[in-house]
């Protein structure tokens, strides 16, 4: 079985290639259909259908809406999902918790994790009720 590393091998070389020269003939392609005029296309290299102008624009604006959306609003809802509520028992204490052990008085305390809501009550609740 081959071993799974990100260190280029003979078949993963190829494909790359093979991958970035198709690339770049496909934005070629693109500039060309995008910007050279279509009376030009149609008498001098008898291209008689290529799809309307319109797309040459929107493609991109929608690819980049689409991205724009996800990055702002699908991928933080994701996140979101997959976040344990606070009383949930895996934001209380996993497998690499480390327990607060005994302190000595005036030394330095222990590495140990701080329980959640000691964290919440410090960021989010005012010390000094006005």
């Amino acid at each position: 079985m081959a071993e799974h590393t990100p260190a280029p091998y003979r078949p993963r070389s190829v494909y790359g290639y093979a991958i970035y020269i198709g690339s770049y003939m496909v934005f070629i392609l693109y500039l060309i259909w995008a910007v050279v005029p279509e009376e030009f296309l149609h008498n001098w290299l008898g291209l008689t259908y290529w799809p309307s102008k319109y797309w040459a624009v929107a493609i991109p604006i929608w690819a980049v809406t689409a991205i724009a959306v996800f990055a702002s609003v699908i991928y933080p809802a994701m996140n979101m999902l997959k976040t344990p509520n606070i009383d949930d028992v895996r934001t209380i204490e996993d497998k690499s918790s480390l327990r607060c052990g005994p302190t000595v008085s005036g030394g330095i305390p222990p590495v140990s994790d701080i329980p959640i809501m000691e964290v919440c009550r410090k960021l989010y609740l005012p010390e000094h009720k006005i």
